[in-house]
Formats: structure tokens, sequence, C-alpha cells
């Protein structure tokens, strides 16, 4: 069998799916337009408005990776508490332990980039596992 590279039909989808999955997430957790371009590393509001219309160029590889991430983490979060309102407490309260050492997840992410996404995805996923005995 031989890999061929994704048609760019097929990238575009992905790329769209990826960002209505990114908005509906950013809505659930009232990120205002300036923290979902940090989020995403979209360069400002006005482009950010375009990405929302569907006028944007597709997402670089890291905006994907960042899009995916969000959605781990709210995966994640749903998956533990079944709940939206407390994800979105989750993701807005001050948290004592390591990493966050009395920041919220959000203002964590935010503050720290890709790396922090990784991590915060990375935990999440940890917690949800099941213990051995």
């Amino acid at each position: 069998m031989i890999l061929q590279p994704a048609s760019r039909r097929v990238v575009r989808h992905a790329s769209t799916n990826a960002l209505k999955r990114f908005f509906v997430i950013a809505d659930a957790w009232e990120l205002s337009p300036l923290q979902q371009c940090r989020l995403l590393r979209i360069p400002s509001p006005q482009v950010l408005t375009r990405y929302r219309l569907g006028q944007a160029p597709r997402l670089s590889a890291s905006q994907q990776e960042r899009a995916a991430l969000i959605a781990s983490v709210q995966q994640s979060l749903m998956a533990e508490s079944g709940s939206k309102d407390r994800a979105w407490a989750w993701v807005h309260a001050p948290q004592a332990n390591p990493p966050f050492d009395g920041d919220s997840p959000l203002y964590f992410m935010l503050e720290n980039g890709l790396p922090a996404l990784r991590e915060v995805a990375r935990m999440l996923v940890r917690e949800s596992e099941p213990r051995g005995i």
C-alpha cells in the first residue's frame, strides 16, 4: 500500500471540523475573542471572525494541534463530570495543585501556550484512566 498525502479537500474538511469543534468549546467556556486568538495563535479578532465565517485560510498544523488539544481537554472534563457547568468551572477556577499553582487552567494555557495545552490534556487523560490494582 502506498500512502498518499491527503487531498486538499480532505485537509480543508479536517480543518473546518476542528474549527467548528473549537468554536463550540470556546462558546461553552465563554472565551473572549482575544482569549480564542491566544489559544489558537490567530493574529487578531478580525482574523478570528473570518475563521468563524469560514473565510480564512486553513489552520496550520500547530493551530490544528491546539484545537485538538482543547477538544481533548473538553472531552476529558465532560467524561469526568458529564456537566458543561462543571467543565466551565474547572477551566476557570484557580487550582492549587501543580502545574497551576493558584492560577486557573485557562490562564495557565493562555500564558504558556502549546506546551501548557499539551500538559493539561495529558494530565486530564491520566486522571481519567482507570487505576491499576
